[in-house]
């Protein structure tokens, strides 16, 4: 089960890139231009080829600015997921070279050095798509992961006045990659272009600290600006977005001010990891774990250590994901005229139940035995749990 995705020029189709995930061979040069020759033709032709699919696979095309030519086949994965993908990929690079870069290069050699460092964030796209199996990550395409914890609203203060005094609007605090607190500026921010920031911190997490000029797709797609990343303590980062000063020397200096007081509190927020909320908060005893999404803010949280070993709760995440992708995502859509709001699973070790409540929505992995009339009622009253602490602050952008 895997995915290749691959990168070639709209005028003579020479190859880019190619980056692949999972057990499956990469592409060969002559599969490769048979796919962009494929669909050339259609396109001398007046016709516009999108999509199309075998007995497991799915192959879809974009083109982009007359430019580049992306193409994406992916095993066990629908025309709508393997879109997504591929726009993610797009603004990927967009945020490493700018959109005047796409459009105008001269070199094909230079412009794909130039896009080497988007390799690590491909392939972290590429890992949040489902292929049934446990060698996935349990990311999700464009929602960044939060994490809840009572320490919160200490942490937003904290954050409100380092930003400040770095001079910025966009700031944002992680724990294990897991989004603890940001500022209004930084959730205003496009969805796709927070997840891709998310991206970016995740793949440099082993640097102390970095600082690199990115373009922004939708806010800044043509002058870069800087993000910068400290690692307060292990593993807490503080992600900035800036101009050309303060330097990264002065941040690093002025982080220290700024979070040394409250360092104790940072390791009392540390343990709300891997639960990902308060320990202190109690749920049913049929629930194996659980995904929550805020739609609104595009952000998730998955909680699957409640009573569960680390293997365990790997096989509860990948339940929770392949549920999620296959069944959930219509409820999402609110296009439609006659909108579902819950749907659920009967297997035969476990159970699932998804509901929507307002911008919430939530996925619950039960034990088999629970009585499927019973976890509509337990589902919402997981859902109440959270939504009703306000120090968590979960369907707000702040805790202010």
């Amino acid at each position: 089960m895997g995915a290749n995705i691959v990168c070639v020029t709209s005028s003579g189709g020479l190859p880019i890139f190619s980056r692949k995930i999972g057990n499956v061979e990469s592409l060969s040069f002559s599969t490769i231009g048979s796919l962009n020759g494929v669909h050339l033709f259609g396109k001398s032709k007046g016709l516009l080829l999108e999509s199309t699919e075998t007995e497991n696979s799915t192959v879809v095309w974009k083109e982009y600015d007359d430019s580049l030519i992306l193409i994406c086949v992916a095993v066990m994965n629908g025309q709508e997921v393997v879109e997504e993908i591929i726009e993610t990929v797009y603004n990927a690079l967009i945020v490493f070279v700018g959109t005047n870069e796409i459009k105008n290069f001269k070199n094909v050699e230079r412009f794909k050095r130039s896009l080497r460092p988007s390799y690590p964030i491909i392939d972290c796209i590429l890992e949040c798509l489902d292929f049934g199996d446990r060698n996935t990550n349990l990311d999700l395409l464009k929602l960044v992961e939060a994490i809840l914890c009572r320490e919160g609203k200490t942490l937003q203060i904290a954050l409100d006045s380092f930003v400040e005094v770095i001079g910025t609007q966009f700031g944002w605090l992680t724990i294990e990659n897991c989004v603890a607190a940001a500022t209004d500026g930084w959730w205003s921010l496009v969805q796709i272009e927070r997840k891709l920031l998310s991206h970016i911190v995740r793949s440099s997490s082993h640097c102390t600290c970095f600082d690199m000029p990115i373009y922004l797709p939708f806010k800044s797609p043509t002058v870069p600006i800087r993000l910068v990343s400290v690692c307060l303590i292990n593993p807490i980062r503080v992600n900035v977005l800036c101009g050309s000063s303060p330097d990264l020397s002065a941040i690093s200096q002025k982080s220290y001010q700024c979070w040394s007081p409250i360092v104790d509190t940072l390791k009392l927020a540390v343990q709300s990891h891997p639960r990902n909320i308060p320990s202190n908060l109690g749920f049913h005893d049929s629930i194996n774990g659980f995904l929550l999404i805020n739609m609104l803010l595009g952000k998730f949280l998955l909680c699957t250590s409640l009573k569960s070993t680390k293997k365990d709760s790997k096989s509860c995440a990948e339940t929770l994901k392949s549920f999620y992708y296959n069944a959930v995502r219509i409820l999402e859509k609110s296009e439609t005229l006659h909108q579902p709001l819950e749907t659920y699973w009967v297997a035969e070790y476990h159970k699932l139940h998804a509901i929507k409540e307002g911008d919430d929505l939530i996925c619950v992995l039960f034990h088999s035995g629970i009585p499927t009339p019973c976890m509509r009622l337990i589902s919402r009253e997981t859902l109440n749990i959270i939504v009703s602490q306000g120090e968590l602050s979960w369907s707000h952008s702040s805790s202010k």
